[in-house]
C-alpha cells in the first residue's frame, strides 16, 4: 500500500491554495525519490496560478501545456513522484468526478512513462476531506493514508476506488 507524508507547513499551504477560490484549484506535490516500504515524502509544492489554466470553472479545469510540461520535468529532475491535488466545491463525502477520471486516462500513462514508471498519486479535496488514487506498477490502488508531521494520519474516503472496483 502507498502512503504520503509531508511537512505540516506544506499541507497548510496546499489546503489554503485549494480553498482560495470558488472555482477548482490545482496544485502539484513533488516527492523525494521513493523508498520501498516507506511513505512517499513530499518535498515541494507548486500551486498552479490563474494563468496556468486553459480553462477553469467550478466543475472542470484544463491546464496549459506549459504547466503540464513543467510539473513532469520537475518531478523527473528531483527523481520523485508527481502528486496532483485539486479541489471540489462540494462538501463531504468527496470523490473524483467522471470528468476527473476521463482526464486520467491519457495523462497518467504519459506521466508514468515520462517518470520511468514511478507512482502517480491523485488527490481531490473538499475542505479537509479527501479521496485519493494511486497508479503504482501497472495497477490502480487506493492510497492507504496521508501523514502530516505532528498530526494524526488521515484516510481518504475511498469512494472512488470502491466505485471503480464495483463498476459503478
Amino acid at each position: 500500500m502507498t502512503s504520503l507524508s509531508l511537512p505540516a507547513p506544506l499541507y497548510d499551504e496546499l489546503l489554503a491554495h485549494l480553498a482560495s477560490s470558488d472555482v477548482e484549484q490545482v496544485a502539484f506535490l513533488f516527492t523525494k525519490p521513493p523508498v520501498p516500504g516507506l511513505p512517499l515524502r513530499v518535498a515541494e509544492l507548486y500551486a498552479v496560478p490563474a494563468d496556468g489554466f486553459d480553462f477553469q470553472s467550478d466543475y472542470h479545469v484544463a491546464l496549459t501545456d506549459d504547466v503540464r510540461g513543467r510539473v513532469i520535468k520537475r518531478a523527473h529532475d528531483v527523481g520523485g513522484c508527481l502528486v496532483e491535488a485539486h479541489s471540489h466545491a462540494d462538501g463531504e463525502p468527496v470523490w473524483f468526478s467522471g470528468s476527473d477520471l476521463r482526464g486520467f486516462e491519457d495523462w497518467v500513462p504519459h506521466v508514468r512513462w515520462r517518470l520511468r514508471g514511478r507512482p502517480y498519486v491523485a488527490l481531490v479535496f473538499a475542505g479537509h476531506a479527501f479521496d485519493a488514487l494511486v497508479w503504482d506498477s501497472e495497477s490502480l490502488a487506493p492510497l492507504d493514508h496521508f501523514e502530516v508531521d505532528g498530526r494524526e494520519p488521515q484516510s481518504p474516503s475511498g469512494i472512488t476506488y470502491d466505485r471503480l472496483v464495483r463498476g459503478i
